[in-house]
């Protein structure tokens, strides 16, 4: 994939938005953000040693995310298509945190808005021609020498007895068909690892993050890498 701005403004046909109900809101506020906790305290670290300023949360989901980083003294902007999660992520917003419904496939934002892009577990649900055009969104509005941040799924070594590998693999089940088919066509493709080759995607910083699991730290990792885009 090239990084170059004049290289990301192709036409495509937008694919079928993935859209979430209430349910799913529930699913992910009660189940998906206690368990990851630890890796939105991590990307808040990264923010503040790359001195971002401004970011862009794709898919913001409950907006979680975000009120961490404006906590942190970061502008961040969420974006996520589904109405009810806008409106769940609006009830707690802060000053410096702003919430917008739109399409990661068309992001309503000008070219070399921000100093940095986030999709974080934002990927793995699609199809590949979708994760390419998101890719190629979230660097279209990135400013020049800004900085790409991508957290996803890698499979752990061993799965057999691992209690929290098998409740990720729960939750993204019940979320519906289309993102189910995403997440195992993604992890069938080799996770995060599988996506940054495949896209030419070099990180410049890289982090592992185990799950903790009854107080102890388990082998499954969520891989957070972040990637510098000269543009």
């Amino acid at each position: 994939m090239n990084s170059t701005t004049e290289l990301l403004s192709w036409s495509v046909p937008t694919p079928k938005m993935i859209s979430y109900e209430a349910f799913t809101v529930c699913v992910y506020r009660r189940l998906l953000d206690p368990l990851i906790r630890p890796l939105r305290a991590r990307i808040v670290r990264l923010c503040r040693e790359l001195g971002v300023g401004k970011i862009l949360d794709i898919a913001s989901a409950t907006g979680a995310q975000c009120r961490i980083l404006g906590r942190a003294g970061i502008e961040a902007t969420g974006l996520d298509l589904s109405e009810p999660m806008i409106a769940g992520a609006q009830r707690g917003a802060l000053r410096n945190v702003h919430y917008v419904q739109g399409s990661a496939y068309a992001l309503p934002f000008a070219d070399a808005d921000f100093d940095a892009c986030l999709l974080s577990l934002a990927l793995h649900e699609h199809s590949e021609e979708e994760r390419r055009i998101m890719l190629d969104e979230a660097l279209r509005v990135l400013r020049p020498h800004g900085y790409l941040i991508i957290a996803d799924y890698t499979k752990p070594s061993h799965t057999f007895l691992h209690v929290p590998w098998h409740m990720i693999r729960f939750i993204e089940g019940i979320a519906g068909g289309t993102h189910r088919a995403g997440f195992h066509d993604f992890m069938r493709q080799g996770g995060l690892d599988g996506l940054l080759a495949r896209h030419s995607l070099k990180p410049i910083h890289r982090v592992r993050l185990s799950f903790r699991h009854d107080g102890h730290r388990s082998c499954s990792k969520r891989t957070m890498s972040a990637n510098i885009c000269p543009l």
